[in-house]
């Protein structure tokens, strides 16, 4: 995965805000020369010995972006378990 990632996207930046809970992603697409910015909302949830991240909010700098991202999130759950071999390392940055 990624492997196909690093072949879609030219650069990418990353923040997070873990006070807020957000993250601020911009993405320079293959063949794009303009690059397109994304801001999330996320929670992380402990159970038990597991620990998710939900995706609770995704928006979009281009319009088109934005409205397919939000048909896609009320039909879909952006829930992601994280390996327990990371989990630590990732709640130390993101809550």
């Amino acid at each position: 995965m990624e492997e196909q990632l690093q072949k879609a996207l030219n650069n990418v930046s990353f923040s997070v805000n873990a006070e807020k809970q957000t993250m601020d992603i911009t993405v320079i697409p293959h063949g794009e020369t303009a690059p397109i910015s994304f801001h999330l909302n996320y929670q992380i949830v402990e159970n038990g010995e597991n620990t998710d991240i939900f995706i609770t909010k995704i928006a979009s700098d281009r319009l088109w972006i934005d409205e397919i991202v939000k048909l896609w999130l009320e039909k879909s759950n952006f829930q992601y378990r994280i390996p327990q071999n990371f989990a630590g390392i990732i709640k130390m940055f993101l809550k």
